[in-house]
């Protein structure tokens, strides 16, 4: 089970998504609330930073092994960064609209709760399978 590529791509967005609402509801001291579930800004920022520091370690292998695989890992990566960054201020764009909204229940739960963090949790699996690959 550990070793299927496909679980572990969403397994560790999901137990991240888990972690990350626990850890909201634990800092800020009081019951739970739907905003405890609202993490497709730090998926997203998670994505970015993974795929950062991956350019870092491609760098080194760059130095040692034939460029031409690296060059083709290093533009999927930047265009893999491109495509975080333009997710990230639509989620940053979509939770501004959203989180105030409290008379809309159900439209912060699909929006928020769902869509944002599938675009998180998503764009880290992406990273996981298609970039960085197992």
């Amino acid at each position: 089970m550990f070793t299927n590529q496909y679980f572990i791509a969403l397994g560790i967005p999901l137990v991240l998504l888990l972690c990350g609402a626990v850890a909201k509801k634990l800092v800020r001291g009081s019951a739970w609330q739907r905003s405890d579930f609202y993490l497709g800004v730090e998926f997203t920022l998670a994505a970015m930073s993974s795929a950062l520091v991956y350019v870092f370690d491609l760098v080194k292998v760059a130095g040692t092994d034939n460029s031409a695989p690296v060059a083709g890992k290093m533009a999927a990566t930047g265009s893999y960064l491109a495509l975080c960054f333009f997710l990230l201020l639509w989620v940053l764009s979509t939770h501004q609209d959203w989180e105030r909204r409290d008379q809309n229940p159900h439209g912060q739960l699909v929006w928020l709760c769902i869509v944002a963090n599938i675009v998180g949790a998503g764009l880290l699996s992406v990273f996981i399978l298609l970039v960085k690959g197992i």
